[in-house]
């Protein structure tokens, strides 16, 4: 049985939902409903309000126009008027959100009060009060960007909303809050294009792309220019009630000061590899689609529905199928003629015009999806989340799906970012499967003239090799025409996925001693045996005539392509195997030559499916028979996999970022350790001295100060927690440095791709060409993605491999550039 409260706050939660019901019915039945229940069931109300604010925001005029309408139950008094009652506890709930700086809340709970003052019930000079301390933030010294653009966002989207009313009163201070975020997003022009998702290597122009800020500013502009009029897209509600109209402002919010950023305990410790906590970067939307039919954020009316779209996809991620269903019903929320009429609906001449509500979404979902460097949630969602969107109405979903892949693909090869083209890829192949595979490959096999390193080949053999990951692969050649299965095409793998073990045929002279290793290995010898039968055979072959390293080689390469035998049945078995026989790995690999030996011996035999590399290299660093240099190393010279030196390609930065991500991962892993450890040393120290005064009848306040004036000593096992975080931040440093030298000394030789003339010959670039400008995307986005790292070492890093690309070199500015807005924060 669900408890009362909870069935109120339902009951609120459903405002507006009926479709058969008008809005002016649903919000008299609401107000008629919290009238009978003010008296027993306040509390109950003002959470159902407090969760519709802050997870309902495309009804937001609702939520207001409700609030005013308030009244209360015949004969129960009350000092004030009821919808000052219940918005002074609304305030005390943004409040406890603005204590704990739970920035989306505060914004919709901002949105919440601007409708409020448009409507007459906020007075104008405590609402731009509130603007007034939000765009203050942006003043402060050290401020970082995260912090500042959520201030700024906050102020502006309320703004939009208020502009009507706070304009006719404080027009001086409207300007001032306009002139802020004006100066605001112009310090930022260096800095968007290090997050743009579509960008050229000779110009930090924008293209097929709007930076939010910039949005919300060129939105509030035209609402300046239009008079500060409330946006036309918006509902009113309240013009519905004669009450509404023409009311004298009754309440004054408070006056507020937002509090500093929270510290984080991590970085107390130590200014070695801070946690990454904050974005850095400014939040850039890709642009699909012409202004007609999609939205264009950049006016009032379009950045209003896009951020209505933006906040449902985020408040709805722990419920995909809520989110797809509430977007696909977005315009019951806007005016009418916002949006085109349905496909199959009765066109109208106001219907045939607007915005194409299913084109709209996916550009948002997909620009979301798209943000750099890194998303708000994980890409799985966003997949999700469209497949539930297309899945409630194919008919009208699934034509905005495909002319949005169409778009994405169209931008492979003009600029698309390459952790862009990454995500593309990782959805395309994910959506296929969730939809039967069903493309028109057809559309595509004119592009199998282009050169077979160019994005949109690049793109293909990508999704294909994903799609037969989650399915498999007679089935995914099926689906492919002719041009595309042949091996000439490039696109389809010549084999099944599968591994190649070296010594598996009789015909190899090493068969017969890999085949009585590999028996004892499936007969689960013990450690012991399996470690004399190594070295047997190491006798063996150094008595055959190889030379102690070609016999160490070869002894390394049975081992371990035996045990990759082993575990080929299942995941389980390969860690079983490696659990079990680690010793001998370790043993194996005690050198980096050795080390990086493993890794090419693990990439030669599942060279048919490299998903496995990927899982097997995670899973060396996992037990440390290899360090994560050694796999950046091995990034960069793409051993086994027939594209050693030739630059970073997709499959590479996924390696390299595993081996970044487990290095900075068991740093900050021991900086928690630490600060654990400290906790229960000072823990035991006070515990020490309560135990001493209670001894001594001594005051403990006393006992304290005598102790404070003796040396601490550090524990056992704090000493021993600082050592290992100390050793690894030299290894984090390593690593770092091999991924730094990598790019730089790819890059080096890359001046011919970098002008505007060579990109626009760029119709008869070769595997060269293509390859030096997929390794800039990677740097870019390795700059981008790891840059509080890389700023606790920026000085030697600069010293020992930005110096060796002179500065006065196209691709040395370039290099610099990067690093300066990215790493050294200089615009």
């Amino acid at each position: 049985m669900v408890p009362f409260n909870v069935a109120i706050r339902r009951r609120l939660f459903d405002l507006c939902d009926d479709e058969n019901i008008s809005a002016t019915s649903s919000l008299e039945t609401k107000r008629n409903y919290i009238r009978d229940n003010l008296k027993d069931n306040y509390d109950s109300i003002i959470e159902g309000l407090q969760i519709g604010i802050t997870q309902q925001p495309y009804k937001m005029p609702f939520w207001a126009t409700l609030l005013t309408l308030v009244i209360g139950p015949e004969g129960l008094e009350t000092d004030v008027p009821w919808p000052n009652r219940i918005c002074s506890d609304l305030v005390r709930g943004f409040q406890a959100q603005l204590d704990k700086l739970r920035w989306r809340e505060i914004r919709l709970y901002l949105q919440f009060f601007g409708h409020l003052a448009a409507i007459g019930f906020i007075t104008p000079e405590s609402m731009v009060s509130q603007l007034l301390s939000f765009t203050s933030v942006l003043d402060e010294p050290g401020v970082s960007y995260e912090r500042a653009s959520m201030a700024a966002l906050c102020a502006g989207e309320a703004l939009l909303r208020a502009a009507s009313v706070l304009h006719n009163h404080s027009p001086h201070k409207v300007y001032d809050i306009l002139s802020v975020l004006g100066a605001f997003s112009q310090s930022l022009q260096a800095q968007t294009s290090m997050s743009q998702p579509v960008i050229l290597l000779h110009t930090q122009e924008a293209h097929n792309t709007n930076e939010q800020l910039k949005c919300l500013l060129s939105a509030l502009r035209e609402v300046e220019d239009d008079g500060f009029a409330y946006p036309a897209t918006l509902l009113r509600p309240q013009e519905d009630f004669p009450q509404l109209q023409d009311l004298e402002p009754t309440f004054a919010l408070p006056s507020i000061l937002v509090p500093p950023e929270i510290a984080h305990v991590e970085e107390e410790i130590s200014t070695s590899a801070p946690a990454v906590h904050h974005r850095e970067l400014p939040t850039v939307w890709i642009r699909l689609f012409d202004v007609e039919p999609s939205i264009n954020p950049t006016r009032a009316g379009g950045y209003l529905l896009r951020s209505t779209y933006e906040d449902v996809i985020d408040i709805y991620e722990v419920n995909r199928k809520e989110a797809a269903k509430i977007l696909l019903q977005m315009d019951r929320w806007f005016t009418r003629g916002t949006f085109r009429s349905s496909p199959g609906a009765t066109t109208s001449e106001e219907g045939s015009t607007g915005v194409q509500l299913e084109l709209s979404v996916m550009e948002t979902i997909l620009g979301s999806m798209m943000i750099l460097p890194r998303p708000k949630h994980k890409p799985v969602y966003y997949h999700a989340l469209i497949t539930e969107f297309a899945k409630l109405s194919a008919s009208t979903v699934g034509p905005a799906v495909g002319k949005s892949i169409r778009k994405l693909y169209a931008l492979l090869g003009e600029g698309l970012d390459v952790e862009a083209a990454k995500r593309f890829s990782d959805w395309f192949a994910v959506h296929m499967s969730n939809f039967g595979y069903q493309w028109v490959w057809k559309e595509w096999t004119t592009d199998l003239q282009l050169d077979p390193t160019h994005p949109k080949r690049t793109f293909m053999r990508r999704a294909i090799e994903l799609e037969i990951r989650l399915s498999y692969y007679d089935r995914i050649l099926k689906t492919l025409p002719d041009a595309m299965q042949s091996p000439e095409a490039q696109i389809m793998p010549a084999e099944i996925p599968g591994h190649d073990f070296e010594y598996e045929s009789s015909g190899n002279s090493h068969h017969y001693i890999a085949s009585n290793l590999l028996k004892k290995l499936q007969d689960r010898a013990t450690l012991m045996e399996v470690s004399i039968q190594v070295d047997t055979m190491r006798t063996e072959l150094t008595s055959s005539g190889l030379s102690d390293s070609r016999a160490g080689s070869r002894t390394r390469s049975i081992t371990m392509q035996c045990l990759l035998v082993l575990g080929a049945r299942s995941f389980s078995h390969f860690l079983n195997a490696i659990e079990r026989y680690i010793k001998v790995l370790q043993n194996l690999s005690t050198t980096p030559d050795a080390k990086f030996e493993m890794l090419e011996i693990v990439s030669t035999f599942w060279r048919r499916n490299r998903q496995m590399i990927t899982i097997i290299f995670d899973k060396l660093m996992q037990y440390q028979i290899v360090d994560p240099s050694d796999v950046v190393s091995w990034a960069f010279e793409g051993g086994g996999l027939g594209e050693k030196g030739d630059g970073l390609g997709t499959f590479q930065w996924e390696v390299m970022r595993l081996a970044l991500d487990k290095s900075n991962g068991r740093v900050s892993i021991a900086q928690r350790r630490i600060v654990q450890q400290r906790k229960i040393d000072d823990e035991a120290r006070a515990a020490k001295i309560a135990e001493a005064a209670k001894n001594e009848s001594m005051d403990v306040d006393d006992i304290a100060m005598k102790a404070e004036e003796e040396p601490i000593e550090e524990s056992t096992d704090l000493q021993k927690q600082t050592r290992a975080h100390q050793i690894l931040v030299a290894e984090q440093k390593s690593v770092l440095s091999r991924a730094v030298e990598g790019f730089v000394t790819v890059i080096n030789d890359t001046d011919e791709v970098i002008s505007e003339t060579a990109w626009n010959e760029r119709s008869s670039w070769t595997k060269k060409q293509w390859d030096a400008v997929e390794t800039w995307g990677w740097f870019r986005h390795f700059a981008r993605s790891y840059a509080p790292y890389l700023r606790v070492y920026r000085e030697s890093l600069s010293m020992a491999y930005l110096s060796r690309v002179a500065a006065e070199r196209p691709a040395g500015k370039l290099l610099r550039e990067i690093w300066s807005i990215t790493v050294e924060q200089d615009s």
